[in-house]
């Protein structure tokens, strides 16, 4: 069987597993961090191998939400947001490192790049996921890649899909029952995923139905 004719198999399978969602699995995506670039900038470099939420109401989110409520004009420029020091959003974010890199520092290197580009972008309105120099802007940080750049798209309410480690999981665990011999990529679990979407429509969007793989495969590990 020829690699396209695996995918459209896979694809066939993946769309009868996703059938078992929930309504409440495929409503629970809060929708991001719209008109808020700082914002999805720190959520989508914090939330790198971090819980975003816990069943005792801890885990990323809540600090997240604690930035926002308490630096309102950092979360909505990235003017005011690099008035911040590293120590100001460690206070509220944690210490957290990617590839070694502090997590504080990344974000606020990509705010620095964004500022610096022609024109510049400061706040969601200037930004465009889509624009080759701001994808660059971000992914030139050392420890910031593809994949977070793609969720941090989706936090802006660009309908894309966060192939990472439960996604990549879920697709693999269908290919692994039905024998295709497939090792899932990122790349081809969101190409899965997008398909599948055309396929079933489940979710208002791809990225709600990418949250509630996510949180199946998440709930389906733990227990």
């Amino acid at each position: 069987m020829t690699s396209r004719n695996l995918h459209a198999e896979l694809i066939k399978h993946f769309s009868s597993d996703v059938a078992k969602l929930t309504d409440e699995q495929l409503t629970a995506y809060a929708g991001g961090w719209p008109n808020h670039l700082p914002m999805a900038i720190l959520d989508a470099i914090y939330s790198i191998q971090t819980r975003y939420t816990t069943k005792h109401g801890k885990g990323l989110l809540p600090r997240l939400k604690t930035f926002k409520e308490t630096r309102p004009e950092a979360a909505q420029d990235l003017r005011e947001l690099l008035k911040l020091s590293t120590a100001d959003i460690e206070a509220i974010l944690g210490r957290g490192k990617t590839s070694g890199t502090s997590k504080a520092q990344a974000a606020l290197q990509v705010a620095q790049n964004l500022t610096e580009l022609a024109p510049p972008v400061y706040t969601a309105q200037d930004f465009n996921y889509l624009k080759a120099d701001h994808e660059h802007a971000y992914r030139s940080v050392h420890g910031l890649g593809k994949v977070t750049y793609q969720y941090l798209g989706m936090l802006l309410r660009y309908g894309d899909v966060k192939p990472d480690t439960w996604i990549i999981r879920a697709v693999q665990r269908v290919s692994d029952t039905h024998q295709l011999g497939l090792s899932i990529t990122p790349a081809l679990a969101r190409h899965i995923v997008t398909e599948t979407y055309k396929v079933t429509g489940y979710g208002e969007t791809v990225t709600h139905l990418d949250h509630a793989i996510w949180l199946n495969e998440r709930a389906t590990k733990e227990n």
